[in-house]
């Protein structure tokens, strides 16, 4: 009994599939158009609209259904988005929707030069919609079910090796000129030392006037010198000790810097850029297009579906179909 049961409910399940799967939403109307998009609203609903077509040409009508509802969410003045959207709908088997649009598109837009095909249109979707209605659902045989294809699992990236890089040269370069100045400082600071030292025992506690064996103008110029050279003792030592800084300073600059930094570096780009490709081609334009809006400081143009460059096209379209049939 248990075993029948469960026959019994795959094999409903199996036959009432395809119709769930098919099942048509409950239409939604359109809001009330009361106020003027901004500019922003304008641009961002140009680049929806932009990548709502590039999704309908690969004939992904729900991604391009989702564009298109925001662009017109955004501008509710581009009343031509209607008939992109009655079209995308109708394809993808959303007819009440479409006959939503097109029934808003000749309420907002009653003197289209198009009204007596759209009716017609209409009149068309309504007869299929009852058509499906009045069907008998599907009764019998089961529907073959699809085999299910297993996905491969997808390979991650490797991982950049570490420690293959090398060191960068640039903290050796400031070690080498820090032990240049540590050089040149103990170049001075050595002899003055000694200097210093010579003259203290000539001149102790910096009197260098002695009666009977020097003279005051003698006196004077080994003040001078021995003055001269604490000078240059305090330079020299200054010096020393600031290219000392450096040396070791560079030294570990040196090596605390990574090998590998370079490479990682180089793998971060590398898996930005396969990020980017992987993302669906219509969200790329999107993002570049907005991108390149707010890089540039030019005044943006005003969106062609403004209702002056509607009117200019809908006049060249009749006027256009009244010479042929004249003709």
């Amino acid at each position: 009994m248990r075993k029948q049961l469960c026959h019994w409910l795959l094999g409903s399940a199996l036959v009432f599939a395809p119709a769930l799967a098919h099942a048509e939403d409950e239409p939604k109307p359109y809001p009330e158009c009361t106020k003027a998009p901004s500019d922003a609203e304008t641009a961002a609903a140009k680049g929806a609209y932009q990548a709502g077509n590039a999704s309908f040409d690969e004939a992904d009508y729900p991604r391009a259904i989702t564009y298109w509802e925001d662009a017109y969410r955004r501008d509710c003045t581009a009343n031509l988005l209607l008939k992109n959207l009655a079209r995308a709908y109708e394809l993808y088997g959303q007819k009440r929707q479409a006959v939503v649009a097109l029934e808003t598109y000749l309420v907002r837009e009653p003197t289209t030069g198009d009204k007596d095909q759209i009716q017609r249109r209409i009149e068309v979707l309504k007869k299929q919609i009852a058509a499906e209605k009045a069907a008998p659902p599907p009764t019998g045989a089961t529907p073959p079910v699809a085999p299910v294809v297993p996905i491969a699992p997808t390979q991650p990236e490797p991982a950049p090796t570490a420690h293959t890089g090398k060191r960068p040269i640039a903290p050796l370069i400031v070690a080498g000129a820090g032990g240049v100045v540590t050089i040149v400082g103990l170049a001075v600071f050595i002899p003055a030392s000694k200097d210093v030292s010579n003259y203290d025992k000539q001149c102790p506690n910096r009197d260098c006037f002695v009666t009977g064996v020097t003279t005051q103008d003698q006196a004077s110029q080994i003040s001078s010198k021995a003055e001269s050279a604490r000078k240059k003792k305090v330079a020299g030592g200054v010096i020393t000790g600031v290219g000392a800084a450096t040396v070791v300073g560079g030294l570990i600059w040196y090596f605390a810097e990574r090998r590998d930094h370079g490479h990682i570096a180089q793998a971060e780009r590398h898996s930005r850029r396969n990020a980017w490709l992987r993302r669906p081609r219509a969200q790329r334009r999107v993002l570049s297009l907005n991108a390149e809006q707010a890089s540039s400081r030019r005044p943006r143009s005003s969106w062609p579906w403004c209702a002056a460059c509607r009117r200019r096209l809908q006049s060249c379209w009749t006027t256009a179909r009244r010479l042929r049939r004249s003709r």
